[in-house]
């Protein structure tokens, strides 16, 4: 898994083509941003995976750069609260518009 680093990004001139933050289940968020071509999930100083409890959070520590692009993508639980038989993949990817997305 490639990762970028959340301080090697935050700042001004840096280009984010496309930000995606995976929702998961507890209110546990991943991003993953399209920068210099490579995609790759953001990580932390120590290494490991960056975990953000809201959307806002990962707004507020990219605050400096600039996101062309941002969604949220989480898997929808529809199908199954109908109790409709499992249809493939229920991903849903939704725009978001935050203040500096250009």
């Amino acid at each position: 898994m490639n990762f970028h680093r959340v301080s090697h990004l935050n700042h001004q001139g840096v280009r984010i083509n496309e930000l995606v933050i995976h929702s998961y289940e507890m209110s546990v968020y991943l991003a993953e941003a399209d920068y210099d071509g490579r995609k790759a999930f953001l990580q932390d100083e120590t290494g490991r995976a960056q975990r953000f409890h809201s959307v806002e959070e990962v707004r507020q520590l990219l605050d400096r750069c600039t996101i062309c692009k941002a969604y949220l993508v989480h898997q929808s639980a529809y199908d199954e609260m109908c109790g409709c038989a499992e249809h493939g993949d229920n991903t849903l990817k939704v725009p978001l518009f935050v203040t500096g997305v250009s």
